[in-house]
């Protein structure tokens, strides 16, 4: 058996110190610089309204980030470590994830040090170049499972590869003819924490089900974005809604005819590029902290949106994103506090009722990324303990409203409103 090995030396390690201190020194001078006068208030303006400074975003902190990042990048044992771990979640050969399943080279570890990484070789095509080569049905279903990979690390591991940019990932056709992804470069492993992941969950679905843009705009603390202090601000939240509702707008391209497509939820088509720009202007107004895995995974998310498109000009990630976050929502693995409110916010009409209709349509969606039937999702769903937590309280309101449950008519007189039948043994 021949084996081929991929190495890499850093024949002339970079002493990036001075660098980063010089790169500081400008961050720190920078921060320091006193605001403008604002033009658009009078000189009788709130003082919470008035800058203090002329960015408002934290330099020193980007910077220091950004530099601490560069010396973990250099350090090639680092990388090993990062590629045995990546592989232990992800790889085809028992990896620990049973929704993702790609290629990762082995490393020899005995044989890396600081300055030599030597791995196995991968034999294949970057994912760049599929637009051009091979059979676009392929390739479409190698895209779709990238796109599933990047948002398995995001919304369920929290592990994942922070520089996922389709030149580090490659179209690997095994032995047997069949096609794999494969993954290149492991300098860099991003972990997003439990809390930030739950808040992802709730806000693509609030956004997508309710367009219910005040609970997104409250989710934006749990999402590490924003300072709580901002968000405690009542007219600063409001702005906030407002500004986030023009965002969607622009980004989100909702069908014209209804909320609703027969059972299921009418996804928006997304536009990364525009979701992107618009959030990168309210950086500076409502002092934006945007960690580096959200911008990386974001414009590798809209690079293989594009890719995808070229293959299938309807393709949708919004299509793919959606159905992953609703089961993520109905199962609450974490069994976060936060994911649990927002899924009674959306089976609950406005008399704070359950919603039949708005359950019916969640698991409907649950079921589009299963391909399994309402009672099949249900089921999965009642096997989590949330889960059960939520069949429970939904079985004993409706005994209430079915035994007890009295209504005003429209004379005023108390009526009993008996159900026909329970809306779930319908699934």
């Amino acid at each position: 058996m021949v084996l081929f090995l991929d190495i890499s030396v850093l024949s002339h390690p970079i002493d990036a110190k001075s660098d980063a201190e010089l790169l500081l020194t400008v961050a720190r001078f920078v921060e320091s610089l006193p605001g403008l006068p604002s033009p658009n208030f009078a000189n009788n303006e709130p003082k919470k309204y008035k800058r203090n400074r002329l960015i408002n975003t934290q330099l020193v902190s980007a910077t220091q980030e950004f530099m601490s990042r560069i010396f973990e990048e250099l350090d090639y044992r680092n990388e090993a470590r990062n590629c045995m771990k990546f592989a232990s979640l992800y790889s085809r050969h028992g990896s620990l994830s049973s929704d993702v399943c790609v290629v990762v080279p082995k490393v020899y570890m005995e044989w890396c040090t600081e300055n030599v990484l030597i791995m196995e070789w991968i034999d294949g095509t970057k994912l760049t170049d599929v637009q051009t080569t091979g059979n676009s049905k392929d390739n479409l279903a190698l895209v779709k499972v990238a796109i599933d990979s990047t948002l398995n690390q995001l919304l369920v591991t929290g592990v994942l590869h922070a520089d996922p940019h389709a030149g580090n990932l490659l179209k690997v056709v095994r032995d047997n003819g069949s096609v794999a992804l494969g993954y290149l470069d492991f300098g860099l492993l991003s972990t997003i924490p439990s809390q930030v992941r739950d808040a992802l969950v709730c806000s693509v679905v609030l956004q997508v089900f309710s367009k219910d843009v005040d609970a997104v705009s409250s989710l934006f603390g749990e999402l590490q974005l924003i300072p709580e202090h901002v968000l405690a601000d009542s007219e600063e939240r409001m702005a906030l809604s407002k500004a986030l509702e023009i965002t969607f707008e622009n980004s989100l391209l909702y069908p014209q005819s209804s909320s609703t497509k027969g059972d299921t939820t009418a996804i928006p088509e997304l536009k990364f590029d525009k979701l992107l720009d618009s959030l990168s202007r309210l950086v500076p107004r409502f002092q934006f902290d945007l960690p580096p895995y959200f911008i990386n995974n974001a414009r590798a998310l809209s690079t293989l949106e594009g890719i995808a498109k070229s293959l299938d000009p309807s393709f949708n990630v919004l299509t793919m994103m959606y159905p992953y976050a609703v089961s993520m929502l109905l199962q609450n693995p974490s069994g976060s506090p936060v994911v649990s409110s927002t899924l009674q916010r959306l089976i609950r009409s406005k008399d704070g009722r359950i919603n039949k209709d708005n359950i019916s349509r969640l698991l409907c969606d649950a079921a589009v990324i299963s391909r399994q039937s309402k009672l099949h999702v249900a089921w999965d769903v009642f096997k989590a303990r949330e889960g059960r937590e939520l069949a429970v309280m939904i079985v004993w309101e409706e005994m209430k409203s079915m035994f007890w449950g009295t209504l005003k008519s429209r004379s005023g007189e108390p009526c009993r409103k008996r159900r026909k039948r329970w809306f779930y043994l319908e699934l």
